[in-house]
């Protein structure tokens, strides 16, 4: 949804008077959405991109039955009647489809913005219908060019929104100072491996003493942590927990070096701020999607991609070292030129 709010961000800006509606899943958009002031319907189910396995072959016999059923399609027709949009603007992503779909229905025009270096299935399948379809990149566009409608396919660059917040060390209680600041990002699913890694990185004999009066950590956990799990960073004087918050890319600009995930308004945002990362792609989806995302920047000297395999308690330490104690990050800002 963020390439979608940076885009609500700039129409504001050059046209005030125009007025949004978000079509999406309640799981986390609604909260979202509500912060950037847009009303909307948001459905409490979404198909999730994931490798088929016994899991995901039951989450998928839960939702099929509902898609099956088109009260999505439906849902979506109602939102077109109540709100009379001149324009849907789609990002791809399953819960899009119904909305599309509703768009075909009510023949109102579509544009598409794909910012994943390996394009949606959903846009695959709608660019087509499409009056316009942005892309990040020129090797996006290539991919879709072969199947949009001619001369609709524009290179547009990534889009990265702000919360809007001029300080938001000030927004989230966190006092500033002058030591290095480290973001560790989770997202949402994706999460847990890097809220593993910092609780072991924690626990390292010689962590505490050695990082803990020199470096601030801004974590984002995706999720509410623990009274116990919070507790494992007593040690830390500069650990900040955050469940989770749009404001944190308004901390980009301020930081050393971001280690989190690689979706593509990751790399979007990153860009912008000219931030030194460590990503781990998110090694569960089929089209190894964030792989490519994360090596539009590793080409570039940006960032390190590192697998979830490499990522030791011992070699985290000895990046955060080499990147943060010994300033290895900011060569790495020249990349970005």
């Amino acid at each position: 949804m963020f390439p979608l709010l940076a885009v609500v961000q700039a129409v504001r800006r050059l046209a005030p008077e125009s007025e949004f509606f978000w079509f999406g899943s309640r799981r986390l958009e609604w909260d979202i959405a509500s912060r950037y002031g847009i009303d909307g319907s948001f459905m409490p189910f979404t198909f999730s991109y994931r490798r088929m396995n016994l899991a995901s072959a039951f989450y998928y016999l839960r939702t099929a039955p509902v898609w099956l059923s088109g009260k999505p399609v439906f849902t979506a027709c109602l939102s077109i009647d109540r709100f009379q949009p001149h324009i849907i603007l789609a990002s791809g992503g399953y819960v899009s489809f119904p909305a599309l779909i509703a768009a075909k229905v009510r023949s109102i025009p579509t544009c598409l913005v794909e910012t994943n270096a390996v394009p949606g299935r959903i846009n695959r399948i709608f660019s087509p219908f499409a009056r316009r379809v942005y892309c990040a990149t020129e090797r996006i566009a290539g991919a879709l060019r072969s199947r949009a409608a001619p001369a609709s396919v524009l290179v547009t660059g990534y889009p990265a929104r702000s919360a809007g917040v001029s300080d938001p060390f000030a927004y989230l209680g966190i006092e500033r100072n002058n030591l290095p600041l480290v973001l560790i990002v989770g997202g949402s699913s994706g999460a847990e491996f890097l809220n593993e890694l910092m609780l072991r990185v924690a626990m390292t004999p010689g962590f505490a003493d050695e990082f803990g009066g020199r470096v601030t950590i801004i974590h984002q956990w995706g999720r509410a942590p623990e009274e116990r799990e919070i507790g494992r960073f007593i040690l830390l004087p500069h650990y900040h927990a955050v469940s989770f918050d749009p404001v944190i890319p308004d901390f980009y600009p301020h930081a050393n070096l971001f280690v989190g995930r690689a979706g593509a308004s990751t790399i979007a945002e990153l860009a912008q701020a000219k931030l030194p990362a460590v990503l781990v792609p998110y090694p569960h989806h089929a089209d190894r999607q964030q792989y490519a995302n994360a090596s539009v920047l590793a080409d570039a000297g940006c960032a390190l991609i590192r697998e979830e395999a490499e990522l030791t308690p011992r070699s985290f330490i000895e990046l955060l070292r080499e990147l943060v104690l010994e300033q290895g990050a900011a060569k790495m800002r020249d990349g970005f030129g």
